[in-house]
């Protein structure tokens, strides 16, 4: 659970502050779950450069509850959570001197999304909030005042974790307990969603050893905790905390799933074969003008069908291809068949958006084909982020293990329906 914070202050001298107006908002991780905003008097003026910045004026704040009258309910909404903040060590600061003077002494674990920011999303001009929300198409209101801008910290928040490939959030976050196992289990067990996504297994240094993808997190998740299989009791001798990413669409569950596996290298997951791409399958046309299929060595500066590690593999798949689609010598003319043939084999566009349901009901989930090439994913609110490709692609996973993917996609295509695909040429 996260409280995400943000704070006006009045200015002035280093650790003399008074804290003018407070927003808090508690996430989940996946949507707000409470919330308190409030003036505050903090019995100090305020500086005029503060009042021109936000707006806020002493006698805005004359009848504004003082900070010992909300005290108790900053304490309740922050409880068991861990402060977000652009900037945090200013945020919490702050609120230490107010508990400091009240004789409270305030600590709660913190994380700051600058930091965060310039770690998962680096290279960028700026990491001002303003700035930096704009840049990747987040919009603001409010500026610099405490609702607006934690708002706003509460979408980038959502971002970073949507784009932490290198689980740099959670892995700070894991905690070594001393519970039983069956109690602990059952804790972890009760933390997860009914629904579609990719679940990690964490040892007690908050390294990944077991990924996997569900329909039903909570369900197979439980079936590794209590199975009784060789794998599952060495998991079970293991684990120490679970994290989870629901993704709404099963497909990219399945495109998540085939990349952080060979990103993470988990010890208890088997990896899929690095496919070596030694033959091809090109396509050719003689010069009767009729198309046909030949298996020939790799060059990279080629667009091939498809690719094989062996040549016994690629021999056997056209064998295959031939009988399925009915291909006969090649003086006889196959062009139907073989046009239907690399229909199946692409994608319909070569650029395009595939747009499903996303992780609610307002939400949307995007797989982008660029170049016909899988490129990433993401999840989108609004539709001119969906329609302007240069705000699209900065908001997108960037999936960095492509291999496979064309065929986890178009095998989903050819079983699934999904809501539209937009052609994006």
């Amino acid at each position: 659970m996260y409280s995400i914070l943000d704070v006006e202050t009045t200015g002035g001298k280093y650790n003399e502050e008074g804290i003018t107006e407070i927003a808090i908002y508690r996430f989940d991780g996946e949507k707000i779950v409470d919330q308190f905003i409030s003036l505050i008097n903090p019995e100090i003026p305020i500086q005029p450069f503060v009042q021109h910045l936000t707006g806020i004026n002493d006698k805005m704040l004359v009848n504004a509850p003082k900070f010992y009258q909300i005290a108790k309910r900053i304490l309740e909404i922050t409880n068991n959570s861990v402060l977000v903040a652009h900037n945090s060590s200013f945020d919490f600061r702050m609120l230490k001197i107010e508990f400091d003077r009240l004789g409270y002494q305030f600590n709660i674990p913190q994380l700051c999304t600058v930091k965060l920011s310039k770690k998962i999303i680096p290279d960028l001009d700026s990491y001002k909030l303003g700035n930096l929300v704009k840049s990747v198409g987040i919009p603001i209101s409010n500026r610099h005042r405490a609702s607006g801008d934690a708002l706003a910290t509460v979408e980038l928040f959502k971002l970073l974790l949507l784009k932490d490939t290198e689980k740099v959030i959670v892995n700070s976050l894991i905690i070594n307990t001393k519970t039983s196992p069956k109690n602990k289990w059952q804790k972890l067990i009760n933390k997860l969603p009914n629904e579609v996504g990719i679940y990690y297994f964490h040892d007690q240094n908050g390294k990944i050893i077991y990924i996997g993808k569900s329909n039903n997190l909570k369900n197979r998740v439980n079936q590794h905790l209590t199975g009784k299989s060789k794998k599952s009791l060495n998991i079970q001798l293991e684990i120490c905390d679970i994290s989870f990413e629901r993704t709404g669409s099963e497909l990219i569950a399945l495109l998540k799933e085939n990349n952080e596996v060979k990103k993470h290298k988990p010890k208890f997951n088997k990896l899929l074969k690095k496919i070596i791409r030694k033959f091809c399958l090109e396509l050719c046309e003689n010069l009767e003008g009729h198309k046909y299929l030949r298996i020939c060595h790799f060059d990279d500066t080629i667009n091939y069908l498809e690719y094989y590690s062996s040549l016994k593999t690629a021999n056997n798949r056209l064998e295959y291809l031939k009988n399925k689609y009915s291909l006969n010598d090649l003086n006889i003319d196959n062009n139907v068949q073989i046009d239907q043939l690399v229909k199946d084999l692409s994608y319909k566009h070569i650029n395009m958006l595939l747009v499903d349901k996303g992780r609610d009901i307002d939400e949307k989930s995007v797989v982008v084909i660029k170049d016909n090439t899988y490129l990433g994913y993401g999840f989108f609110t609004l539709n001119h982020q969906i329609n302007n490709f240069d705000v699209l692609d900065s908001l997108i996973v960037k999936n960095e293990f492509i291999e496979n993917s064309k065929e986890v996609i178009l095998k989903y295509l050819k079983k699934n329906k999904i809501e539209k695909i937009v052609d994006f040429e």
